[in-house]
């Protein structure tokens, strides 16, 4: 008897997801020196294809960040088309 209640209340307490209409990813472009390494570019690709958001975050200086931003835009469009 003890096993029953403590199956109900084990049910009762089952959580339950929101799912949201599309997938969205936030992908870590790595980057050495301007260009951005194949690993993020594979995890960019895989994102892209969920069909969802994707968003590109990417860490460096100044003088680095512009340049890579601006690839990541051209592979975006380019593996879009």
């Amino acid at each position: 008897m003890l096993r029953t209640r403590a199956l109900v209340r084990h049910r009762a307490f089952r959580r339950a997801y929101a799912t949201s209409p599309s997938p969205h990813a936030l992908i870590f472009l790595e980057h050495r020196a301007g260009a951005i390494e194949s690993a993020s570019l594979s995890a960019l690709t895989a994102a892209e294809q969920l069909g969802g958001q994707v968003t590109g975050l990417i860490v460096g200086g100044p003088e680095e960040v512009q340049g890579v931003v601006d690839k990541a835009k051209k592979w975006v469009f380019r593996s879009c088309s």
